[in-house]
């Protein structure tokens, strides 16, 4: 569409989903979802994970940033660290527990792919991990390598 008033740039390209995509697609699986925030072109909602039957009850806030990134947070409850460590694995953040669910530079998530289908699974499956981690403080989930000198000592300091 081209008049005075507005010039079409044929250059132009969607560089991922729109966040209401991505939220209409989320409340269909999660229909509780508490959303916090809702913009054009960002959001952050509140929904309820457990991992398995067992697991407790996290709630998972998840904060989208149109076209640049996704964020989870563990935000209901304090995650504990394993008695034989001295932080959290596999976390951006610890004080704001802001799980690592993907690797932004080795590309791993993209704005075309639906939070629901990647993001949210992906925080479970970290969820699931961290209670296997809790007992011994060994990390299954796979990822980088947290702990490089966990063969030589029992107790890692200054992680």
């Amino acid at each position: 569409m081209s008049s005075r008033y507005f010039k079409s740039n044929g250059k132009r390209t969607l560089k991922g989903l729109l966040s209401s995509e991505h939220l209409k697609k989320i409340k269909v699986d999660f229909p509780e979802v508490r959303v916090v925030k809702n913009t054009w072109n960002s959001f952050q909602i509140i929904l309820e994970l457990q991992p398995t039957a067992i697991s407790e009850k996290y709630q998972l806030m998840v904060i989208y940033e149109q076209n640049r990134w996704v964020k989870a947070f563990v935000v209901n409850k304090e995650l504990r660290i394993a008695a034989n460590r001295s932080k959290l694995p596999h976390i951006y953040n610890s004080k704001e527990q802001q799980l690592c669910l993907y690797s932004p530079s080795k590309k791993e998530w993209d704005g075309f792919s639906y939070i629901v289908d990647t993001i949210i699974p992906w925080a479970s499956e970290w969820l699931y991990y961290y209670e296997l981690w809790l007992p011994e403080g060994k990390w299954y989930g796979g990822g980088h390598n947290e702990y490089p000198n966990e063969d030589n000592t029992e107790i890692l300091k200054n992680e």
